[in-house]
Parts: C-alpha cells; structure tokens; sequence
C-alpha cells in the first residue's frame, strides 16, 4: 500500500474508533483509547513529524531558504561597528542559531567580521569588539571541537554521507550529534515518509579525512 494510502487507512480507523468512544463515554473528561497496531503507530508518528517539519518551515527560520541567509548577513552587517551592544545581541542570536545556518552562509559571515574588526582596528569600542572576537574565538574552537576522533559508529555514517547525501528519520541520534558538531546539514529535503536528506560538510569531510 501506498504511504498515502496508509494514511488514509489509520485516519479512517483512529475516527472510526473514536465515533465509538463517544457513543460509550457521558463523561466530558474520559480520555477515548484508541488501538492501533505498531505499523499504524509508524504512520501516526511519520504524519505529526511531517507535519511539525511543515509548521517549522512556514512559521520558523528556514535556513535552506537563500533570503534567510541574506537576511541574517545583512543584520551582521548592520551590527558591525554599531555602538549599544549591538555586538552583543547579535553574536548571541548567532550563537543560538549557528549550527542550523548554511555552511555558506556562516564562512560569509565570519569574513565579514573578520574584515571588519582587521579594518576597524582600534576604533570600535572595546566591549563590542571583544564581543566579535569571541564569537570569531567561538566558532574557531567548534571547528577544532569537530576535529576530535570520532566514534566508530559516527566515522561510519560520515563515510556514507561523503559519497552522497542520505535521508535519515527525525529521531536519529547519531545524525543529530553530527548536526551539533557541524558535520553534517539538512539539504531541505524530506521524503513522503517524513525523513530528512543530510549531507557532510566542509568540516565533516575534514573530520573524516583525520581519521587513523
């Protein structure tokens, strides 16, 4: 059966069995059961993160979107050598937001800092310079974080990704711990099931290539 079809066929069978619990509960508080096997419980959970992806995408930052990159880049621009913490308020939102941007978007980013406080020498004030200058610290320290061995498992799935990019369900704790370390990026594909396309990074393929 088609993944279509199969969520046809559990939605039928979830409303199905709630008609029935209505018809038996007269309390507003009961909670209706509902019985499904493991292979419909697959398809419920395929449904919701499909849709959570969905509700991200539209409402949150979407950083395969190519103005999302422009607009961040022109905010970073616009802090630059700006006086009131501006240095501050915008390293730390980069600080949150750093792994999820695109690689390329973040090695334009850092060239611009890095221009900048080069350029500007001594005249930014001292408490907004020292702000990019830890954050540029910052994310030169992740990169060497990404250098560390990694685990048999981790060396494992960055081979596979080096050949080309894979999908991978939601949940898997391995693709997220590379995510963290910037070793691998969503490429904004998801598949019928709800799974999510990866691909390795500049810094992944580094990591990879130091390996014993």
């Amino acid at each position: 059966m088609s993944p279509r079809g199969q969520r046809h066929g559990v939605a039928a069978e979830v409303e199905r069995q709630l008609a029935v619990s209505r018809t038996r509960c007269r309390s507003d508080t009961a909670r209706p059961a509902v019985a499904l096997t493991l292979g419909q419980w697959r398809t419920v959970e395929t449904i919701l993160r499909t849709e959570i992806g969905q509700w991200h995408q539209g409402r949150g930052i979407n950083p395969e979107r190519v103005d999302t990159g422009f607009m961040v880049l022109a905010a970073v621009r616009y802090s630059l050598g700006r006086p009131c913490h501006a240095a501050s308020l915008c390293t730390g939102w980069l600080r949150t937001h750093w792994a999820a941007l695109r690689e390329g978007d973040r090695d334009e980013i850092l060239a611009d800092i890095e221009r900048h406080l080069a350029e500007a020498g001594g005249a930014d004030d001292e408490a907004d310079r020292a702000a990019w200058i830890a954050f540029v610290s910052w994310t030169r320290a992740g990169q060497d974080g990404a250098e560390a061995p990694l685990a048999p498992l981790a060396g494992y799935r960055l081979g596979i990704l080096a050949r080309a990019p894979r999908t991978y369900a939601a949940g898997d704790a391995q693709i997220q711990a590379l995510h963290n370390r910037g070793l691998v990026a969503p490429t904004g594909s998801v598949d019928a099931e709800g799974r999510r396309e990866w691909a390795i990074t500049k810094a992944g393929r580094t990591a990879l290539e130091r390996q014993p």
